[in-house]
């Protein structure tokens, strides 16, 4: 069955069938980029324009499945592939092997644009919050109130641009979403936490640009 088919068949079987999750409203952005964009691990997050993978079958989950080998595209044939707070559910092993999938499915110049839980912030509300761990500790371990909710790795800014140039990205840069989508899409990528009057962002946003 080919990509388009699969698409089909799954958007079909979502009309019919009972699901648990309630419908997300369609959020619609500013993003100019063209081509195939995949929004993996999107939650209730329902982007246009993006084709939505996950391991939960939400309403408006495109592809259901737990692996990111992305086996239904081409190599080269992706234009923008977005993830937030997903990667740090896999092992370091997985995390290294997953990103030079990503590379390989790119198209010249296309991106692999990636917000995860930053320890540098967790560590700073850990302590600007009197050594609260509650403030934290779904962040850094996962919320744990479902079976894929568990968190493997953890990330700084120096450890994920190691592991994206690694992967062969040779270009690696911060982003924020009101560059990238032209507003808040209601995850965690500009989610700031309040302490004491000091604001602190917990995600930490980077793109890896593939350049050949």
């Amino acid at each position: 069955m080919n990509l388009k088919h699969k698409i089909k068949s799954f958007l079909s079987w979502s009309k019919v069938a009972k699901n648990i999750f309630s419908n997300a409203p369609p959020i619609y952005t500013e993003s100019k980029k063209e081509g195939i964009r995949i929004h993996i691990g999107p939650g209730d997050v329902n982007l246009q324009g993006w084709l939505n993978i996950d391991a939960r079958n939400f309403s408006h989950t495109h592809l259901v499945t737990d692996k990111l080998d992305l086996n239904d595209f081409k190599d080269n044939s992706i234009q923008a592939i977005y993830l937030c707070h997903v990667l740090e559910h896999f092992s370091f092993d997985e995390v290294e092997k997953i990103l030079k999938v990503f590379y390989k499915k790119l198209k010249i110049n296309g991106e692999l644009i990636i917000s995860v839980p930053n320890y540098k912030s967790l560590t700073d509300i850990y302590i600007h919050s009197n050594y609260d761990l509650t403030k934290i500790k779904n962040a850094l371990m996962g919320g744990q109130d479902y079976e894929y909710n568990f968190h493997k790795a953890v990330f700084d800014k120096k450890i994920l641009e190691q592991d994206l140039i690694s992967a062969g990205f040779s270009r690696v840069d911060e982003w924020s979403t009101k560059e990238e989508f032209g507003k808040s899409i209601g995850d965690w990528s500009d989610y700031f936490e309040k302490i004491n009057g000091k604001k602190i962002q917990l995600s930490l946003n980077l793109k890896g640009t593939k350049n050949k």
